[in-house]
């Protein structure tokens, strides 16, 4: 679903950048209220600044709840990467590999959780190849916005009334699904979209079982230091 340089008019190329790019800005805000804290300036004075001279001020510091958090993030992502190593075949040639979007934002909300997954994206992008410079923009509201943030609700909801395990398979599927078909629609919309989605919609069910497991691994991995 990585989207290369070259398939994207680049009207649509310059939109998508700039529609993720506020879509992360967002996101990042969201983050640094969490993981950091504002306290007055006196309580970081130092030997050589007199505490005098900060009265009055506040500062942003980082928490240990904010170090937790970020430390989390950390081992996400490098799940997701190393998840998306492994490609799976479905037919006619055809394969697909995990996207994590909902893995990340049930571990870690729906902010941070498109952060890392952005991250992944970029990672992948500058070091690998896989998807385009100038489709960036259009990959990451896919994948991070879309299969990330915007699917995390649908667990959300779901959980209220139903089991979390059937909960987080939905949302891992559902994000296939939706960022296929936001895919296809950069791409031209058309005979596209049923292509698209249809092959997705199969992968979506391996995107869920492979969620399913991870959710699985990483909480007993984090019980296992607690």
């Amino acid at each position: 679903m990585h989207i290369p340089d070259g398939f994207l008019d680049p009207k649509v190329s310059v939109g998508m950048m700039s529609v993720a790019g506020a879509a992360l800005a967002f996101c990042f805000a969201k983050v640094k209220e969490v993981v950091t804290a504002l306290v007055p300036a006196e309580a970081l004075a130092t030997a050589g600044q007199g505490a005098g001279n900060l009265s009055g001020r506040l500062r942003r510091v980082l928490t240990p709840a904010g170090e937790k958090l970020i430390y989390k993030m950390g081992m996400v992502a490098s799940l997701i990467f190393a998840a998306q190593m492994f490609n799976f075949p479905i037919n006619s040639g055809t394969s697909g590999h995990l996207i994590g979007g909902v893995f990340a934002s049930v571990i870690l909300g729906p902010f941070a959780g498109a952060i890392v997954v952005a991250i992944v994206l970029t990672v992948q992008m500058l070091f690998f190849a896989d998807g385009g410079i100038l489709a960036i923009g259009a990959n990451i509201f896919n994948m991070a916005v879309i299969a990330s943030f915007g699917c995390y609700y649908i667990y959300y909801w779901l959980k209220k009334y139903l089991p979390e395990w059937f909960s987080v398979a939905v949302a891992a599927w559902a994000s296939v699904v939706l960022a296929s078909f936001a895919c296809a629609v950069e791409l031209g919309g058309g005979v596209i979209i049923p292509a698209m989605v249809k092959v997705h919609a199969v992968i979506g069910i391996a995107e869920a079982l492979i969620t399913l497991a991870l959710v699985n691994i990483f909480r007993t991995m984090r019980k296992g230091e607690e």
